[in-house]
């Protein structure tokens, strides 16, 4: 029984010891595989990792040609205005934008770039049916190109090139990749009135002799003088019936319109803001009512004078920094005083509707019926014009000086200069006489030159809905508007790339 017993034990030890070394056997094999799987998933992490490094290296240089190509488009895009020049200051000002040494975008974070005009095009249109032209082809017929693409892909293609650390040990393939970015950017709309009047005369530009010598020789814009007050609801060059007209705020001639952008909801807010929707005005065939409703729209125009009675929103229409109206009475650098607002129509003229001041020289003699004079901007002579020629410098033109001799000349023997302030009376901020500020309950601060009017000018006589835009007159409202008259002093010409609200990237 003993032996019985002892052969038992023995059994099972062996068998304890035979299961140990199972157990030894598996786990060994297990930690083998683990090892194996180990070293697989660290070299997938290390591949991850390789990975991460080379996208993370081409997504930065993605992120610089994206820097570099908004930069030269936004900058560009500020000078394009439908002319040779504009488009020779669009790629002057992208060239300074990328080769800044101090600002000036860089790849691999420290490389600076060299600019190539070739990466530039220009377009009538930002989508994807615009045809873009080159430098080349876009000076020689730049009208209506004013959104701009950049492709940094016709830089140097080093720029776009992408070295890669780790991906070539998967591939030989992939030792480097290319990137590149496209920006398309233009003007979202300009600060244009969509009111319209013919120009009175058909030259830009020309000179107003007078017998008194060569010193007295006006500049005469499109047939207005610089510093005179009109009833732009009350003129037409070529009959005796008022012209005014109603443009399409949204939509060019050549583009999509239709009638209900004529409709007040839609062309009230316009008259409020004074903006349209389109990127270029100047040499453009706009979409027309004749006449433009003055008694249903007046209220709008009289926002920049605080009011508002009208359907306007301050913070998209806000008023005037400076409200304050002149009157002709109640002005004190005219002497005698005006008897009207603005000049009154020339009796003479049979055939069409123009004022007095299209007369001579000789002038009309009576000084007082030219209505309020130089509140916003004085008469500037041929000299001066000649001297700097177009466009217009940002300062502008040197007007003549604020004196007896020079007032009695231009309007007549009677008219005498009182006390006339350094600038304007609208830009003397000093002088309380003639500064008024908006009402701060509830509203704004105000805007500088909410008053100005920025009116396309017409080739009339107009036929039809469509009309062409010969330029842009700025229009000063010296007192507001009401049912029937629009006073409005002519300030110059200006131009769609000086007007334009801003730049935008569509792209």
């Amino acid at each position: 029984m003993r032996e019985a017993k002892f052969a038992l034990c023995d059994t099972e030890a062996f068998g304890a010891r035979q299961a140990l070394r199972r157990r030894h056997r598996f786990a060994r094999r297990q930690g083998g595989g683990i090892a194996i799987m180990a070293a697989a998933l660290l070299l997938l992490i290390l591949g991850f990792f390789a990975l991460a490094i080379d996208l993370a290296r081409v997504y930065n240089r993605r992120a610089e040609l994206h820097t570099l190509a908004d930069a030269a488009a936004l900058a560009a895009a500020i000078h394009l205005n439908g002319t040779k020049e504009g488009i020779q200051a669009a790629l002057g000002a992208a060239r300074a934008v990328v080769e800044n040494s101090t600002s000036g975008p860089r790849y691999e974070f420290v490389r600076a770039v060299a600019w190539n005009d070739n990466a530039m095009t220009f377009g009538a249109g930002h989508d994807a049916g615009t045809e873009w032209k080159n430098h080349v082809d876009a000076a020689g017929s730049p009208a209506r190109l004013v959104y701009v693409k950049v492709d940094t892909s016709a830089l140097n293609n080093v720029y776009g090139r992408v070295s890669m650390f780790f991906a070539p040990l998967l591939s030989p393939q992939l030792a480097s990749a290319t990137v590149q970015h496209v920006t398309v950017a233009g003007k979202s709309r300009l600060n244009v009135t969509p009111l319209a009047v013919c120009a009175m005369a058909p030259l830009r530009y020309a000179r107003r002799d007078h017998p008194n010598g060569a010193q007295y020789t006006e500049l005469v814009e499109y047939g207005f003088r610089r510093g005179v007050s009109y009833n732009l609801m009350n003129l037409n060059p070529h009959g005796t019936t008022a012209l005014s007209f109603q443009v399409d705020p949204i939509s060019l001639a050549d583009g999509a319109g239709t009638e209900a952008n004529f409709s007040p909801s839609v062309y009230a807010p316009h008259v409020c803001s004074g903006t349209m929707a389109v990127p270029s005005i100047t040499g453009a065939t706009v979409r027309v009512h004749n006449k433009f409703l003055i008694d249903s729209y007046y209220t709008q125009l009289n926002s920049r004078f605080d009011g508002y009675t009208g359907s306007c929103d301050v913070h998209a229409a806000p008023p005037d920094s400076n409200i304050k109206q002149y009157g002709f009475a109640g002005v004190s650098w005219m002497t005698p005083k005006a008897l009207f607002q603005s000049a009154q129509k020339d009796p003479a003229a049979t055939n069409k509707l123009q004022t007095i001041a299209e007369i001579g020289p000789p002038n009309h003699p009576s000084a007082a019926d030219y209505g309020l004079l130089w509140s916003f901007a004085r008469a500037v002579p041929w000299s001066s014009y000649e001297a700097v020629g177009h466009p217009e410098p940002a300062e502008g033109y040197a007007p003549f000086n604020a004196t007896t001799a020079v007032w009695g000349a231009l309007y007549g023997t009677t008219s005498a200069v009182g006390s006339y302030p350094d600038a304007t009376p609208y830009l003397d901020t000093r002088n309380a006489d003639y500064t008024q500020a908006p009402s701060t309950a509830g509203r704004t601060a105000g805007r500088r030159m909410r008053r100005v009017l920025n009116i396309p000018l017409l080739s009339c006589p107009v036929t039809g809905a469509t009309a062409t835009v010969l330029g842009i007159g700025k229009f000063f409202m010296t007192v507001p508007a009401n049912a029937t008259a629009l006073h409005a002093e002519f300030g110059g010409l200006t131009s769609d790339d000086r007007v334009a609200a801003k730049v935008e990237i569509y792209q």
